[in-house]
């Protein structure tokens, strides 16, 4: 027999062995098969596959298996959630004395008992006043944790350590969330903490007292990086002496507080239409003080909040790039940029809306489309565009290549984005900011519109760039693309 079929016998034959002793062998490509499965939300199978990985898996790969193991186990405990949402309402505090509450709690526990088994998870039912929560308790976690302490990774889980606590006891919330403020100042979720302040000053479940100058501080933090959000739009400054703070809109409302000068405010709600006060007529607006007071205030005594005394000095925003297309060299090129080798030109065109020049793609099929800049290509950068698709197939709004063939990017369909394979729902047929920013080159995280909506996200191999640059409105010949830009910026 020859010297190679043996081999091949004996490789078959620990494989056998492996697997009947609850070992498996893998192929190279099985953590992202498993990274795929959480992706798209098929947590339970993902958290299978990492746990069989996590056998064999050496130190540093070992430390994306526990750590996707730990988002896949938070994310399975969304789901259930959203799966048992009529039994978890059913099962609230507010509803203990019900004749179905103790048959729907046992079949609902009954059932994580079994996932938890088949998982090695420790999910669990907790009990809440409207509606009980399915979260885990926190062992994947632990485990990541004891094992890669002091990994780049534990923010992102951390955070969603903290999530998981405002659900089962909102009253430690606002600790968590400052102690993980404190902990990481330049956090990219500083908007989803600014949108859960909102939230909670809109419900009356927020402990404020002796917190106001901390979450003052995460506000601030947040309209720096974000002055055109939709929070930082909810925020006015009292611009009157000692102004009434009423129970309900209209001057027939109960007195139940006064707002000093210059005094920062949250709107929360306003009225449905005017009213006539005085020789003015205005809105109403029901507010939110920091410093506790709530309440309707009057339209007049309200102005937009001055950013100029909060926005990063000048130094921080300057662009290696800062394009609005103003100037171009031909009608089909911008200024400053080139078109990427063999594309059809003719694709790119300008129009003028509201007194700005947008960049318009129109990249019929079987032609290449795109723009390039040969812009030095760090690996830490930001880059940012409003665009929005308009039709046909889909394009890419910008790609950010910092070496090599793998290239970060954002590309929109009609319903969808694309960042560097991760596919995330949106109507873009609405103009949105796309944020992509990067502090190492491996790692990037995508907001829109001020908002997180995914981290820890790869660049991906791309046949089309694989020049060190910037691309944007790019279209492959295999596609019909439509789509508008207003600006991109990248530093």
């Amino acid at each position: 027999m020859r010297k190679g079929a043996i081999i091949g016998i004996i490789i078959a034959v620990l494989a056998v062995a492996l697997t009947i002793t609850g070992f498996f062998v893998f192929s190279s490509n099985d953590l992202e098969k498993a990274i795929d499965e959480f992706e798209d939300g098929d947590y339970k199978d993902a958290i299978l596959m990492l746990n069989h990985l996590a056998i064999t898996a050496d130190y540093d790969t070992g430390e994306k298996i526990y750590y996707y193991r730990c988002r896949a186990i938070n994310g399975l405990g969304f789901q259930l959630e959203d799966k048992f949402s009529d039994e978890l309402a059913d099962i609230a505090q507010d509803k203990k004395k019900s004749k179905d509450y103790n048959e729907i709690r046992k079949d609902i526990e009954e059932y994580l008992a079994d996932l938890n088994e088949t998982i090695g998870g420790d999910l669990t039912l907790v009990p809440a006043m409207k509606q009980s929560r399915i979260v885990p308790r926190g062992k994947f976690y632990e485990e990541f944790v004891a094992r890669y302490r002091g990994s780049g990774l534990i923010e992102d889980l951390r955070f969603e350590e903290v999530q998981n606590l405002g659900k089962t006891d909102p009253d430690r919330l606002v600790p968590a969330m400052i102690s993980f403020y404190n902990t990481y100042p330049n956090t990219d979720y500083i908007s989803s903490m600014v949108k859960t302040i909102f939230d909670g000053l809109q419900s009356g479940s927020f402990n404020i007292p002796g917190n106001q100058d901390v979450l003052w501080e995460m506000i601030i933090a947040y309209v720096k990086r974000y002055p055109t959000s939709p929070e930082t739009n909810k925020l006015f400054s009292c611009n009157g002496d000692n102004v009434n703070l009423r129970n309900s809109p209209g001057i027939d409302g109960k007195l139940v507080g006064k707002i000093t000068r210059d005094e920062i405010l949250i709107q929360l709600e306003k009225s449905m239409d005017t009213t006539q006060v005085g020789d003015v007529r205005d809105y109403w607006y029901r507010v939110a003080s920091i410093k506790g007071p709530k309440g309707w205030i009057f339209g007049k005594f309200l102005a937009p909040i001055d950013l100029s005394k909060y926005r990063e000095k000048a130094t921080d925003e300057k662009w290696t790039i800062d394009e609005h297309f103003a100037d171009w060299s031909d009608s089909h090129t911008p200024l400053s940029w080139a078109h990427v080798p063999g594309s059809d030109p003719s694709g790119i065109n300008f129009s003028m809306k509201g007194g700005k020049k947008i960049a318009e793609l129109n990249s019929a099929k079987g032609s290449m489309t795109g723009l390039f800049s040969r812009s030095s290509a760090a690996r830490a950068f930001s880059i940012v565009s409003r665009a929005r698709f308009t039709g046909g197939d889909a394009f890419m709004i910008f790609a950010y290549v910092p070496a090599g063939d793998r290239a970060f990017y954002v590309r929109l369909g009609e319903s969808s984005v694309d960042v560097s394979g991760r596919t995330i729902p949106l109507g873009t047929l609405e103009w949105h900011d796309y944020l992509l920013t990067s502090e190492d080159g491996r790692f990037a995280s995508l907001f829109i519109d001020g908002q997180l909506v995914s981290s820890r996200i790869e660049p991906a191999h791309n046949k089309y760039f694989t020049t060190r640059g910037i691309y944007i409105l790019h279209s492959p010949k295999e596609d019909n693309s439509r789509g508008e830009m207003e600006f991109v910026k990248v530093r």
